[in-house]
């Protein structure tokens, strides 16, 4: 079951490295957020669990930036690029996270 998820985790993050940025959230924070941060973030952590185990450092990221970012996305529904793309970070981490925890069990 771990490597199905990991293969889907995978398919996702090789999709969404076809995504660029949207232009507008370089300066837009929403919720007083940093995007540019805010997807640095999690994108390094989805990356490092297709890799293996997430060290503790960025395990608490992705448990603290996921919850973060899911508050944050019916404020940027009004960009409809932006939601997509956020939306897809957000499933790629909670994804993430996922796989971790079963990792560690």
């Amino acid at each position: 079951m771990v490597e199905a998820r990991l293969d889907q985790l995978a398919r996702l993050w090789d999709e969404f490295r076809t995504l660029r940025f949207p232009p507008a959230f370089y300066l837009r924070e929403p919720e007083g957020t940093c995007m540019v941060m805010m997807d640095t973030m999690l994108a390094g952590c989805v990356a490092s669990v297709i890799d293996g185990t997430l060290d503790d450092r960025r395990r608490d990221v992705l448990q603290a930036r996921t919850p973060a970012l899911e508050v944050i996305l019916p404020s940027i529904g009004d960009d409809e690029y932006a939601s997509k793309y956020f939306t897809h970070l957000h499933g790629m981490a909670v994804l993430a996270a996922e796989l971790d925890n079963a990792r560690s069990e």
